[in-house]
């Protein structure tokens, strides 16, 4: 990256900001004893001129606030003009060497303020060099960390009203908009009436899917334990795919899960690496045999290598059969479930005890916003509650309030409902379904151009916004595919102009193209295909194996 930055090449200045790179103008000058005074420091309202002592600091002054505001706000959308307007001063993937930032900062904290125009200054030159873009164009890796603006609104209100609401009391509106705005939401997936508010489930806004999976793991061991007694942990045994994400076995390792006892059962492409349910049936009826205690089925729509979809129906009928919990991971896919044409993927909900997916992947929610549905929301609480004394209030009757303390791991929790509030009013259920179904026919139109390649071919049928694909293997030397497909990867990535990522399937080397980003259209996808083609051409001899 050059020594650019936002604005022109100076400073900060679009009239109302930085101009000569030492002082704040806001065309005018902003001089007052309120903002930045002769270049030499930030003032707050107390005043520092000619380097005269700072009287006293205000960390929060709503006047300084509202000026540093519109230059942070200006700041973070020309970075997004920028993005798309000159991506060579971007590079997707960060170029840096590990320990960069070490050497380009100082070895301790100031004594005295820094004016934000030298914050800034270091954040285009010294932080964005090591900035993985998410939000570029040309970001085709893992999955998106989606945003909007909506999104970001929301995070600006929930910064400034900056509230705690751990139990209904601390913020009755925080607690009360999250139950209405995931009920708002179950109902845009179909979700079966015991996952509303109204009977005895609900919903919650995790951080992440990790702490979604976390939390529901901890209800399921606690349920059966309190049927077969709590020194029977060491016996309890938890199923899912080996596709189903690492946060699974993570989740089921700090809940005391022993490792052996984490069945990852085996995928393939004749289910295009879906679950198998005769794979699963025939582990629990083995375990039951060996006086094991089946207690937990990971199911996933929308896997993370390959967007893989388990079949719910089936496993479903397997859960209820054994009295096992299931709960659906759709962190990803969950979200194209809004749409009609794809609520099929999760048709066998119905017998699920719990369902999360990641606003923030897809819905455009900017990060984090995980919601977490459960059918039984009293198995969840008896799980996590803690109902130290400082905490305590009186409320009319039991159950009259819900107190999301009991619902997660930490006590402290973000305003999060806010943004997915304003996301859903501001756009509305039928503009997200459609930017979602472009985001589809993009990954539609990457996959035609994979398909009419004779050198690639695409491994898994896609059902979402993610291809799957790879060079052709040479007289059928599958080790020297993997081999020129890692190469593939490494020189596309390196160039900076798009991102790629890769996954694992049958001991092959697979490249993922994942389609999510905001701002991404046609021209950029064909631009990603012919940077691919043009790198894999090395591997061609006059354009042909």
């Amino acid at each position: 990256m050059h020594d650019r930055e936002f604005g022109n090449g100076n400073g900060y200045s679009n009239g109302n900001g930085y101009t000569n790179g030492n002082s704040y103008t806001n065309g005018n000058g902003y001089t007052n004893g309120n903002g930045y005074s002769n270049g030499n420091g930030n003032v707050n309202g107390n005043g520092e001129a000619n380097g005269a002592k700072v009287i006293k600091m205000k960390p929060m002054d709503s006047e300084l606030l509202r000026e540093q505001g519109h230059i942070m706000v200006d700041f973070i959308a020309d970075y997004y003009k920028n993005l798309q307007d000159s991506p060579q001063d971007f590079p997707v993937l960060s170029q840096v060497q590990p320990g960069y930032l070490r050497d380009m900062l100082p070895d301790s904290a100031p004594d005295q303020p820094e004016s934000l125009k030298e914050l800034l200054d270091d954040v285009s030159k010294k932080i964005m060099p090591g900035i993985t873009h998410w939000q570029s164009p040309s970001y085709f890796a893992y999955y998106a960390s989606s945003t909007s603006v909506a999104g970001f609104l929301g995070e600006m209100l929930n910064a400034g009203l900056s509230v705690v609401g751990f139990t209904w009391l601390t913020s009755p509106a925080a607690t009360e908009l999250e139950i209405i705005v995931l009920d708002w939401l179950a109902k845009l997936l179909q979700l079966p009436d015991h996952f509303l508010s109204t009977g005895n489930g609900g919903g919650v806004i995790q951080g992440t899917g990790c702490e979604a999976v976390l939390v529901v793991v901890l209800a399921a061991r606690d349920r059966i334990l309190k049927k077969v007694g709590k020194t029977l942990l060491p016996q309890l045994v938890a199923y899912a795919s080996d596709q189903t994400h690492s946060s699974f076995r993570k989740a089921c390792l700090i809940g005391g899960i022993h490792e052996e006892n984490i069945r990852l059962l085996k995928t393939d492409s004749s289910t295009n690496y879906g679950m198998p349910p005769e794979s699963l049936e025939e582990a629990i009826s083995h375990d039951l045999a060996e006086g094991f205690i089946p207690f937990f089925i990971c199911a996933t729509v929308g896997t993370t290598s390959s967007a893989a979809v388990d079949p719910l129906v089936p496993l479903g009928k397997i859960a209820k059969k054994y009295g096992i919990w299931m709960h659906v991971d759709a962190a990803y896919a969950g979200n194209a479930c809004i749409c009609p044409e794809y609520r099929k993927f999760i048709d066998g909900i119905e017998n699920a005890d719990s369902f999360n997916m990641n606003a923030h992947k897809w819905l455009f929610a900017n990060q984090t916003c995980s919601p977490l549905w459960v059918k039984d929301r009293y198995s969840l609480i008896d799980a996590l509650k803690t109902n130290p004394e400082y905490l305590e209030f009186k409320v009319s009757k039991k159950d009259a309030v819900v107190n999301y303390k009991d619902w997660q791991i930490s006590l402290s929790r973000r305003f999060r409902s806010l943004k997915l509030w304003m996301v859903l009013r501001l756009y509305g259920s039928e503009n997200l379904r459609n930017f979602i179904r472009d985001h589809v026919n993009l990954a539609k139109h990457f996959e035609d151009y994979v398909a009419q390649d004779p050198h690639f071919e695409v491994v898994t049928t896609r059902y979402f916004s993610l291809v799957c694909f790879r060079l052709v293997p040479v007289d059928g030397d599958e080790e020297k595919c993997n081999e020129r497909n890692r190469e593939l990867l490494a020189a596309v990535n390196s160039t900076g102009k798009i991102f790629i990522s890769h996954t694992a399937l049958s001991d092959k080397f697979i490249l993922r193209f994942a389609v999510g980003a905001p701002l991404t259209e046609e021209k950029h996808v064909t631009e990603a295909w012919q940077i691919i083609q043009k790198h894999s051409s090395k591997f061609t001899c006059n354009g042909h194996y």
